[in-house]
């Protein structure tokens, strides 16, 4: 997968950027998020068929290969990673199961990892990565702003490294003080492992966010940390959905295996939106070729998503934090959001492109402007519109 920062579709400053660049940096060079700069690789449906009778590491270890160059992860230490990753520390042997509810609804349980997060399908397998991406002689720090699912994941995926990996590899971990459930805060809070940290604030889960953001642009602080302590900071943020496209495939393909469906059947999957990650991860499993019709976002009271998507506005101005049962997804800024919106610019520049239409002139979005205006923005009805024609949001009260 070639990358590029999502601020303006183009490959920073002339230079391309590959996987292990994006693993290590984690945020662009220029504040935005990285993406996939063709997408994610289509898959035939003759190899998603072969995939159907196989374990979950093995699905894994096929699709990771296609995002994945054997130079920067041969096929050999891949396979390492995910055996090690999808291994005893999950408390099913098909790690992702998919059960039945009622009627034509199924559930697919991300509980059995090591910490009961969602995020154990993604954070048991990126820090092998990323210990492997690391250049020799500098360590690295990084730092992580959380909910609550993602803080005791990535704990538990970091503290899993041995040797030289986990002796160059810190991790810094921020989370509202008042604004994760009791089990999680406790988790973080007695967590052991000598190369990670965890930091209560008293903010929510926006601020945090935006903190660490702000550490990165910071050239003092970061000069510092390089020059007086040989030390670069990173994120775990871009490279964290290739672990959540899995289980949305392996998903799917179970209930291939399970005979409920036939392969081409299409889907939709209902994911609770709090950073929209999960739901992009589901977007990138359908660029694969996952049959999925539509990615319904539930949210709850704080709904800024489900307002988005049928407004076509994102305004936080005034807009309060609403503290619920699901303080996961108590969250205004969604980042991943911004992901799903530059994709859908691409799609409606190149459709608007093809018909020859004059209003491919007015659509100048910058998707950094979410984060340097004063809390807001209305993209081109042509966005809205490419919404509206490919997924669909519902508010499910909690």
């Amino acid at each position: 997968l070639r990358q590029c920062s999502m601020c303006d579709g183009a490959e920073l400053d002339g230079h391309k950027t590959y996987f292990t660049n994006v693993v290590v940096e984690g945020l662009a060079a220029d504040g935005g998020l990285y993406v996939p700069k063709k997408g994610f690789p289509k898959i035939s449906k003759k190899e998603w068929l072969r995939l159907v009778s196989m374990t979950y590491p093995e699905r894994a270890l096929v699709l990771l290969e296609k995002c994945i160059h054997p130079l920067d992860i041969s096929a050999s230490d891949l396979r390492t990673m995910i055996l090690k990753a999808y291994g005893s520390n999950f408390s099913s042997e098909r790690v992702a199961p998919v059960k039945h509810l009622i009627h034509n609804q199924y559930v697919l349980e991300l509980f059995h990892g090591p910490t009961a997060s969602f995020k154990d399908l993604a954070l048991q397998l990126m820090p092998q990565i990323f210990a492997h991406c690391l250049p020799p002689l500098c360590n690295f720090l990084t730092l992580v702003a959380t909910s609550g699912d993602t803080g005791s994941a990535v704990l538990s995926g970091f503290c899993q490294l041995t040797g030289a990996d986990r002796h160059r590899t810190g991790v810094l971990v921020f989370f509202p003080e008042d604004g994760v459930s009791e089990i999680q805060k406790l988790q973080m809070m007695s967590h052991k492992a000598g190369n990670a940290k965890v930091v209560g604030v008293l903010s929510d889960f926006d601020f945090c966010q935006k903190a660490i953001k702000r550490m990165f642009g910071e050239s003092g602080l970061t000069g510092s940390l390089a020059v007086e302590y040989g030390t670069v900071l990173s994120t775990a943020n871009s490279i964290n959905c290739m672990g959540s496209v899995v289980y949305h495939a392996s998903a799917y393909l179970d209930l291939c295996r399970d005979g409920v469906i036939g392969f081409g059947e299409p889907v939709d999957v209902c994911i609770p939106a709090g950073n929209f990650g999960n739901s992009m991860s589901a977007v990138y499993a359908k660029q694969m070729g996952v049959p999925i019709r539509r990615v319904i976002s539930a949210s709850n009271h704080n709904r800024i998503i489900s307002d988005f998507l049928t407004t076509g506005e994102y305004d936080l101005r005034g807009r309060p934090l609403l503290p619920s049962h699901s303080p996961a997804i108590d969250i205004l800024r969604s980042s991943n959001l911004e992901r799903f919106i530059h994709h859908l610019i691409l799609n409606v520049l190149v459709l608007l492109m093809k018909n020859h239409c004059e209003k491919c002139k007015c659509l100048l979005l910058n998707n950094c402007s979410f984060n340097k205006t004063s809390g807001g923005f209305i993209p081109h009805f042509g966005v809205c519109e490419a919404v509206y024609l490919h997924y669909i949001v519902e508010l499910l009260a909690h």
